[in-house]
């Protein structure tokens, strides 16, 4: 498999956030106040962009409409600063969270979803449980792979290899959520991370957290 070095940065720099992406989450008070942070850049994100092999349809297509997740803002911390190696027993997954993991002050990203309905409820006017994993598969992996840009050298592709999640409280549709990202720790092809999901009153909704993996030379993890 071929190495890519500075992919995401070329991405960004050819791509730019939608319009109306920026019309809906500017018009709501509660995300405006994230768009307005000045420790952030707003960047489109990069699995709404269907790419030319067909990566990313999922997120760009299928669940890119009116009535599934219409907007999706990404708002990237300027200053990332990636983790060094981490001891191994970072990379161990936590068990049994009685209380929500804490986000870092400023987390590596925070992105911005509406989720609309009926398309991504499971109970009417609730979002299904798949679809919050994989919002969580999504935006934590990006958050991975922006520090995978950012390491030295040109890397391999990233897959998850684990993703545990936690509800805690029913995500009513049509809503604006805000997920946020953070590395926790890395070691050799392997990178921790996590992610939370609020809504508008602070009320964390779900967490996650997940280990990726590099892929070897014969495309094995």
């Amino acid at each position: 498999m071929a190495k890519r070095k500075d992919f995401l940065n070329q991405f960004l720099a050819s791509h730019s956030v939608p319009e109306d992406a920026l019309e809906h989450f500017g018009a709501n008070d509660f995300t405006n106040e994230f768009l307005s942070l000045p420790s952030y850049r707003v960047v489109p994100a990069y699995g709404r962009i269907l790419k030319e092999s067909g990566e990313d349809y999922f997120f760009s297509r299928t669940i890119n409409t009116p009535s599934t997740i219409p907007h999706m803002v990404t708002l990237q911390l300027k200053d990332v600063r990636t983790l060094k190696e981490s001891d191994r027993r970072m990379l161990k997954p936590y068990q049994g969270h009685k209380e929500v993991v804490k986000p870092p002050e400023n987390p590596d990203t925070i992105v911005l979803i509406h989720l609309a309905r009926p398309g991504v409820d499971g109970h009417p006017s609730v979002i299904h449980g798949g679809v919050t994993c994989a919002i969580f598969d999504e935006t934590i992996g990006s958050c991975v792979m922006l520090h995978h840009e950012a390491a030295s050298g040109a890397r391999d592709t990233l897959f998850t290899a684990t993703l545990s999640v936690n509800f805690r409280a029913r995500t009513q549709t049509p809503n604006d959520v805000v997920v946020k990202c953070w590395l926790e720790g890395r070691q050799g092809r392997k990178w921790k991370a996590r992610g939370l999901m609020i809504d508008r009153n602070g009320l964390v909704l779900a967490e996650a957290e997940g280990l990726w993996m590099e892929t070897r030379e014969s495309g094995k993890l």
